[in-house]
């Protein structure tokens, strides 16, 4: 890992003039490269509104008119993840409590992760996140929609909202609409929550490129060894390559034979035959239609080929998901899978999402139960999802989700710096 910046409790000068960040964001500049450091390693770098407020306050100052950054590179802190998401326990206790966490932390974290998604084309500065470890839920937002993104041997990738009746959100609808193999799998990765490895986003086109962690200290000193150039997309993307492979990871990279099977099973998920089971399931027009094409093919075969073992893993993960929270996502997913639907779009649509997943409690939303059952008493099995079936999740409870947000929400409508 780079060397980690500073900490400071309050925002401050340096000795060099320089802002720093406060809370657990560490920053610090090389040349023309900038560096921020996720450093909340006891929560695996989970965001909190702190952290998206102090991170805002350094994207002001190095995208400025006439700052002399010309590349960011975000990394997390301590070893085991990038960032394991928002800290969602915090957001519904917040709503439980009727403060105003859940509007502030949705709204602000949206507007971040519309303005990383927008930095190159607005400002030509390239975005390099390092999925060193795990990168869950709210750090995809952070960095999934960058410029550039690179998987090790450790990354665990999961978008996992659906076990805690939430959706896939921080613009994830928008983008596990557009990735390789198309919106079937991204409803796949999406709806089920699996964990993917480097292969499996090499593959999906989710990281632009593959380097063993043990070089990853080599790419600043490589950016920074580009001056001005640091800033032009090909010759980032050739330091990047210099580190590593923008091609499928494989035995050259891993350092042990366990690893390397490691990294070969974890990736059999988007094997061949299963992105067919993908393609022809997760095409379905409803969700009950999806579940019923799975049972279809689960039992194909005698129930014993791999496609039918596969296709049965699939539906008893999704029998554990909240039917709401299915039928939110898949209706959003469509809905920015269109051509003429932007990042923005997407952000803003979701922002509704959050607020009535957030704010709602049973039979509007699971939020409260899944969020107790999975983070609280950390016992899945027991959540309790009302409505229970995805038969009893009606279109006008659906929809509900999309409508505007009424004139006595406290922040109203995400508004974007479009």
């Amino acid at each position: 890992m780079f060397a980690q910046g500073v900490r400071c409790v309050s925002a401050a000068s340096g000795a060099n003039g320089a802002r720093r960040a406060c809370s657990n964001i560490g920053r610090r500049t090389q040349g023309p490269v900038g560096i921020i450091t996720l450093d909340r390693p006891a929560k695996l770098n989970a965001l909190t509104l702190q952290m998206i407020r102090d991170l805002h306050r350094i994207y002001d100052e190095w995208l400025a008119e006439g700052s002399p950054i010309k590349c960011i590179v975000m990394e997390g802190a301590g070893g085991k993840a990038f960032c394991a998401g928002g800290d969602v326990v915090a957001v519904q206790e917040a709503a439980l409590a009727g403060k105003s966490l859940p509007y502030d932390f949705f709204y602000e974290e949206y507007q971040l992760n519309h303005r990383i998604a927008t930095m190159w084309e607005k400002k030509r500065v390239p975005h390099i996140a390092l999925w060193d470890g795990i990168t869950m839920g709210g750090g995809v937002g952070l960095s999934a929609h960058g410029k550039f993104r690179i998987a090790t041997e450790r990354t665990l990738w999961a978008k996992p909202e659906t076990a805690i009746g939430l959706f896939p959100d921080v613009g994830s609808t928008h983008l596990l609409s557009r990735i390789k193999g198309g919106l079937p799998m991204g409803l796949y990765i999406g709806l089920t929550g699996v964990r993917l490895r480097a292969a499996d986003l090499m593959r999906t086109g989710l990281a632009t490129h593959y380097a063993p962690s043990s070089n990853l200290p080599e790419l600043v000193p490589a950016l920074e060894a580009l001056g001005d150039e640091a800033s032009d997309e090909s010759s980032v993307a050739a330091a990047i390559a210099g580190i590593g492979e923008s091609g499928s990871p494989d035995a050259r990279y891993i350092p042990s034979q366990d690893q390397k099977v490691n990294l070969q099973a974890s990736a059999a998920v988007l094997r061949h035959e299963h992105a067919l089971v993908a393609r022809v399931c997760f095409s379905a027009g409803t969700a009950e239609e999806l579940f019923r094409r799975l049972e279809e093919e689960a039992s194909s075969h005698g129930g014993k080929s791999d496609a039918a073992r596969f296709s049965r893993r699939t539906l008893e993960t999704l029998q554990r998901m909240s039917p709401t929270a299915i039928k939110v996502t898949m209706e959003a997913c469509r809905r920015h899978a269109a051509a003429d639907c932007t990042i923005g779009d997407a952000l803003r649509t979701e922002y509704r999402l959050s607020q009535r997943a957030t704010l709602q409690q049973q039979p509007l939303s699971d939020f409260h139960e899944g969020v107790r059952a999975v983070l609280i008493d950390k016992d899945p099995s027991s959540a309790v999802w009302d409505p229970p079936s995805l038969q009893q999740v009606s279109s006008e409870a659906v929809e509900a989700y999309f409508a505007p947000l009424g004139p006595d929400h406290p922040r109203g409508e995400l508004v974007l710096a479009d």
